[in-house]
């Protein structure tokens, strides 16, 4: 064999080599760098695996003669992150809880409601009352288990207290139809002292559970 014949070969392999190298190579780079770009998977936070509906309140919460109304989303599933309850009485009461991926994702659930459910969205027409919204002279309780706890009453066409709480990365809305006059108008619903009562029997509900999910206060939940 030649010495041009044999370089005719080696010029083949090697172009042979390198076709093959382009070829694969946009695989291999797209495989490695998906390996690189994907996130890592978040370990779920304690309590993701149970219900969200056990952290309702129960009718003994309320005054005889409530009962749980239409809306009773008391699903077993645990999958279900957003469940929401209605009681009825001489009033409505009605809870909404949320629970968040992350304590980060609580907080902005918390502050989205904290700025949303207080102030009219719309120009109101003049035959619907609105008295401003703040918290009450009447109830004192604040919670200390909660991370971010508020309640204020005030008038939005009938009068009701409204409480807004975060429990690590649970987020908790408790509509309360209060009993009360306002320049001749009239509502009916539950008196401070019984809406004070519910709303504690609510932070004892939550801080119940919440010490089986974190029983070390020191566990990071962001």
């Amino acid at each position: 064999m030649t010495r041009a014949h044999t370089s005719r070969c080696q010029l083949r392999t090697t172009a042979n080599t390198w076709g093959r190298f382009v070829l694969v190579s946009p695989f291999v780079i797209l495989a490695v760098s998906c390996g690189v770009l994907r996130p890592p998977t978040p370990t779920p936070l304690p309590g993701w695996r149970s219900p969200v509906s056990e952290l309702f309140l129960d009718e003994s919460a309320f005054p005889e003669g409530w009962q749980i109304g239409v809306v009773n989303n008391a699903t077993t599933d645990p999958t279900i992150n957003h469940v929401a309850r209605e009681w009825e009485g001489n009033g409505v009461a009605f809870q909404s809880i949320w629970r968040a991926y992350t304590g980060l994702d609580a907080e902005r659930k918390y502050d989205e409601l904290r700025a949303s459910q207080f102030h009219p969205s719309r120009t109101l027409p003049p035959y619907e009352v609105f008295v401003e919204f703040k918290p009450p002279d009447e109830i004192r309780f604040q919670s200390h288990v909660a991370d971010e706890f508020y309640i204020a009453c005030g008038w939005w066409t009938w009068a009701y207290c409204e409480v807004i709480a975060r429990y690590r990365n649970y987020v908790v809305e408790l509509r309360l139809d209060q009993e009360a006059t306002y320049e001749g108008h009239v509502t009916h619903g539950l008196t401070y002292p019984e809406i004070e009562a519910v709303v504690r029997a609510m932070d004892a509900r939550f801080s119940e559970v919440m010490e089986t999910f974190y029983p070390i206060i020191s566990v990071s939940y962001k």
